[in-house]
């Protein structure tokens, strides 16, 4: 069956399932979707996921109960029901002080479909003593779900339940750009990666290594870690709590347990290490994979930490011209220096760096075209709210607002998000690239930033609405 013969149906179903295969596995027909089927594609991918979820996710259908939300005609049907972000760490902190992870995990089931919910109760967690016991177990109990955390600024970590298939289908669309893909036998390159930091960990952008590596790159031994080590996602909170409690001048009464004491001393003797971890990590990259290949995808920090000290020892132009180096994220309220792409290219030898704008709760990423532009991901719907009241801005013109969107990867939980970045988005105009899709203009900033570390996200829905829905995803009883 050619193209031309798919319904949008069928193609609408590929968007969901096998965003991959929508672009017969193509990098050029990826970048090139016509607007207009993009556009078919994601109102009927939204009407499908909102029916597979209204009734089925338990916050979902409270929220939409309260709102009368029960179909979905047009995309801005659905922006009562995003969620704002601190959703997914609205569980009582109290509970990760007491190691009560059982309630937290009646607090997680009622944010995902019914047969991973299921899973979830059903794991005992009674003898974790940390988020490292408990991130193990619900490994083992529940294999289809991948969970992961943020990285907690604020002293509370976000829990973010994707699944396993999600992951592989956003690293699939990845693969279009990484190997170049001109069909589905494109032949997979001997790609190699050189990663700045731990090998594994439940923070977020860590959990995709797994299948980052199953998707990309031939098999584990092309992967290398500056430390081998997994990160303690335990140690990690203890850093984030000690630097709020400081912020707020309470940090003489917090309290450590000798458990956690003990993972902060394992860990302050792997920072000792790092040098020595480091200068391994060099040698192994000079010795067994310079001139080949290379793709390396970490946040810009890392890879410009990397790049110095890279250049520090004498190496430079280290990987082949065709390697690809990309970064996601932003500067994350950090300044960025001057030359620090150019110091990055030159220690890897790469011909340019692939910058995307991306965030742990929307596995899809937005390319920067070379007109400086986001380019919406077409299994991502993007959404414009007033800052203020967070009501749906016009889908027309270049408007700017508050950044929301709905994940259509999303398989065991509701994809709607509201962010606390503040975009500017063309709707109408094309990229001068010749890029079709809708694109992301100028700069991207934290609405805590501009506002001097305030960021009060007023939710769409009715206010009692969004109140009750939060307080019944914390009625933990029963």
């Amino acid at each position: 069956m050619s193209s031309a013969e798919v319904s949008i149906e069928q193609k609408t179903q590929l968007l969901l399932n096998d965003p991959a295969a929508l672009a017969n596995h193509s990098y050029e027909t990826w970048g090139h979707l016509p607007r207009a089927e993009v556009d078919a594609m994601q109102l009927i991918g939204l009407k499908k996921r909102f029916a597979a979820f209204r009734d089925r996710i338990p916050t979902l259908k409270k929220l939409a109960d309260a709102e009368g939300v029960h179909t979905v005609e047009q995309l801005d049907d659905v922006v009562p029901l995003l969620f704002e972000h601190t959703i997914y760490k609205s569980y009582p902190p109290s509970l990760l002080e007491r190691h009560n992870f059982t309630q937290i995990n009646r607090w997680l089931s009622k944010l995902v479909t019914p047969e991973v919910a299921e899973q979830i109760l059903a794991a005992d967690v009674s003898a974790c003593r940390g988020l490292d016991d408990w991130f193990a177990a619900m490994d083992a109990a529940v294999p289809q779900l991948v969970l992961s955390h943020t990285s907690g600024t604020s002293g509370t970590v976000s829990f973010l339940p994707h699944s396993a298939r999600e992951y592989e289908k956003a690293f699939e669309a990845r693969r279009l750009f990484i190997w170049n893909m001109t069909g589905p036998h494109t032949p997979q390159p001997e790609l190699h990666t050189a990663f700045p930091y731990y090998r594994s960990g439940y923070l977020s952008h860590l959990r995709g290594n797994d299948f980052m590596i199953k998707v990309l790159l031939p098999d584990e031994t092309h992967f290398r870690a500056a430390y081998p080590a997994r990160l303690s996602s335990d140690v990690l909170h203890l850093g984030a709590k000690i630097r709020a409690a400081h912020a707020r001048g309470t940090l003489d009464r917090l309290e450590i347990s000798a458990e956690l004491a003990a993972k902060k001393k394992a860990f302050d003797e792997l920072q000792a290490d790092m040098p020595k971890h480091l200068e391994a990590f060099f040698e192994r990259i000079a010795h067994d994979i310079k001139g080949k290949r290379a793709f390396i995808y970490a946040t810009w920090n890392l890879l410009h930490n990397m790049a110095k000290a890279g250049l520090a020892r004498g190496l430079e132009g280290v990987f082949a011209a065709d390697s690809y180096i990309t970064t996601a994220g932003g500067a994350k309220g950090m300044v960025q220096p001057e030359g620090w792409v150019e110091d990055i290219l030159r220690f890897t030898g790469a011909k340019k760096l692939n910058q995307s704008y991306a965030m742990s709760e929307v596995l899809g990423s937005h390319m920067l075209c070379e007109h400086g532009h986001y380019h919406l991901n077409p299994t991502v719907i993007p959404y414009l709210l007033d800052p203020e009241t967070s009501k749906p801005l016009p889908r027309t013109g270049r408007v700017t607002g508050r950044a929301a969107f709905y994940d259509l990867s999303t398989e065991t939980r509701w994809g709607g998000f509201i962010s606390g970045d503040e975009i500017t988005i063309e709707w109408d105009e094309r990229c001068p690239c010749g890029r079709p899709s809708r694109y992301i203009v100028g700069p991207i900033q934290r609405y805590s930033e501009k506002n001097g570390g305030d960021d009060k996200i007023t939710c769409a829905a009715s206010e009692n609405a969004h109140r009750e829905a939060m307080d019944f995803l914390n009625t933990l009883e029963g």
